[in-house]
């Protein structure tokens, strides 16, 4: 301890001094080296976004090429596959004649539904997206019977020769059929790096500009006055348009935007349209805002391209994505796809200049973003295993699914349920239904635990056909399902495999047939029931449509169809 003592005596010596220096002095010094460090790091930083942005803006001087609008991919149309009423098979019994019963799969179109949750009354209706619903009546839900328990022997009733013989069982399982492509969806990756970190002087007159995001009030500073204006379209007057935002005035916005990104935890799709509504709120519907956008994008990290109609006079930004994108026309831009946000124009002019390390935009939302909390009010759902929970989600979450596009990765159009599946469920959802179904599960196997959330989702949700509800397909993140009245089956497999991952911590696939989707889980313990085996673990097949249905069982129908997997 002495010799640490006089180590730290003699560095506080000061060239020779004779005088010890006092800790405020040190700590001044020592801060002083280090705001040093930090300004001539933040000068290197200045120099070399500089330099990036000066050579993009020379490159944007060139001739801008004229590419066509390709036609947008839409989804493939399948007819959905009714759900079904397991009914327990007839077991013939040993030394006694069985009963002679005929039973038959059911449709839920055969039967009256229980009464239909509603969704949660709008502050404004007027600005909530609303579904479109056909004229016909939506198919009626079922009223399931409880499923007959598994009979086992009663050791009392052990007589002579009379004595009573338990039905067997006549269910075999049975592997599924799996088609050979099986579907692997990249790891969410964490949001691109800005091209380089921007420090702005605070010290510069600059007018801070407020928006609800929504439901979430999010302030940028724009500098003040603010000269910024797009001249002409002509590739001239766009390059110096370039270099005038990269001046150091404009390092405020560029900083509080990617503060914001952070602070909110925005995905990218959420970034993308909250600079689209403060530049908006800034400069208005114009090219200027248009061309801000742009410009924060490439800032932020992000792939994409300034483009311009003649005809429309008038600018686009495209964007880059990993993700195929349904219902929005693309243009293709050195053999990459590039969507046109918010454009309706058939031919552009596209600058094709570029930046070191830009990414393409991601589809998937790693984290719970931080919008402010709009509680619904509480909706109970029970099971006919008389599981009851009661849940509200987040309003301003579900307004932002709203806008969230149907996309597929790698030409494989069933991937698009992955994006689903493992978005998580909002934070306040997690903390109020968890611990409702976790006492529910306290004390099961893995198995009747599973089974008991497969139940819950088989009848306490109502079933109806997107067509009907929406007049189009649309797949539900998991909040989603707890919130609107009606579900379908990839609904229901989504929210199914949310569950049990994070409330019992199995793994879980998805299983595509045409025109459905179950699920399959890969227990820790031996499960009896139709599987299939993944990277050498057995899966059981968990279907949530299977209505009353136990772990293990395929809906009819499926059973002679090879299934997809869909890893999660």
């Amino acid at each position: 301890m002495k010799r640490i003592i006089l180590f730290a005596a003699v560095t506080l010596l000061a060239g020779g001094a004779s005088a010890q220096m006092t800790y405020e002095e040190f700590a001044k010094q020592q801060n002083q080296q280090y705001q040093q460090f930090k300004s001539d790091r933040q000068a290197e930083f200045d120099a070399f976004r500089k330099r990036v942005n000066e050579e993009y803006a020379d490159f944007m001087k060139k001739r801008w090429e004229l590419y066509n609008a390709m036609p947008a991919v839409e989804p493939t149309q399948e007819k959905d596959v009714a759900p079904v009423e397991f009914k327990e098979e007839p077991q013939p019994e040993q030394n006694a004649e069985a009963p002679k019963t005929e039973e038959k799969q059911q449709t839920v179109a055969d039967n009256k539904p229980a009464e239909k949750p509603q969704p949660v009354a709008d502050e404004n209706p007027a600005e909530k997206p609303q579904p479109a619903v056909a004229d016909n009546k939506p198919a009626e839900e079922p009223k399931p019977a409880e499923a007959a328990p598994e009979e086992k022997p009663d050791e009392r009733q052990q007589g002579p020769v009379d004595r009573v013989k338990t039905p067997v069982s006549t269910f075999t399982p049975k592997p599924i059929p799996i088609q050979k492509d099986i579907v692997i969806v990249p790891k969410p990756e964490p949001a691109p790096e800005p091209i380089a970190p921007v420090e702005p002087d605070k010290e510069k007159p600059h007018k801070t500009e407020a928006i609800s995001f929504y439901g979430t009030m999010v302030s940028v500073g724009f500098p003040e006055p603010d000269p910024f204006r797009v001249p002409e379209l002509k590739e001239a007057a766009l390059a110096e348009a370039w270099k005038q935002l990269s001046n150091e005035r404009y390092d405020i916005t560029v900083n509080n935007v990617l503060t914001a990104r952070e602070s909110l935890k925005l995905c990218d799709w959420g970034y993308m349209n909250f600079l689209k509504e403060i530049t908006e709120k800034h400069y208005g519907q114009s090219n200027e805002a248009v061309y801000m956008m742009a410009y924060l994008m490439t800032q932020s990290g992000y792939r994409v391209r300034l483009a311009f109609s003649t005809k429309k006079n008038k600018l686009y930004m495209l964007f880059a994505c990993k993700y195929d994108i349904y219902s929005m026309t693309y243009y293709k831009v050195d053999g990459q796809k590039f969507y046109a946000f918010n454009c309706d124009a058939k031919d552009l002019n596209i600058c094709p200049a570029a930046v070191d390390k830009e990414k393409s935009l991601s589809l998937q939302i790693a984290t719970d973003q931080q919008f402010d909390k709009n509680l619904t009010q509480k909706r109970t759902l029970t099971s006919k295993k008389g599981v009851t929970a009661t849940v509200c989600v987040n309003k301003n979450n579900i307004d932002f699914f709203n806008t969230y596009p149907s996309a597929f990765i790698g030409g494989d159009q069933t991937t698009r349920w992955a994006a689903y599946a493992n978005t998580p469920l909002e934070k306040n959802v997690r903390e109020a239904l968890y611990p409702q179904l976790k006492e529910k599960l306290r004390g099961l196997s893995e198995k009747d635990a599973v089974g008991l959330i497969l139940n819950w989702i088989q009848t306490a949700f109502v079933y109806e056909y997107d067509d009907k509800v929406w007049g189009h397909d649309r797949a539900f993140f998991a909040a989603e399902t707890l919130f609107y009245p009606y579900c379908d089956c990839e609904d229901r497999a989504i929210l199914f495999s949310r569950l049990v991952r994070d409330l019992i911590g199995s793994d879980v696939v998805l299983l595509y047939y045409p025109g459905h989707l179950a699920a399959a889980v890969g227990f820790k313990e031996q499960v009896n029931g139709d599987y299939l085996f993944y990277n050498n673990k057995k899966y059981v097949v968990c279907d949530p449509t299977y209505i009353n249905a136990g772990v293990g069982r395929t809906m009819p129908g499926m059973d002679n169809q090879k299934a997809k997997v869909i890893v999660l």
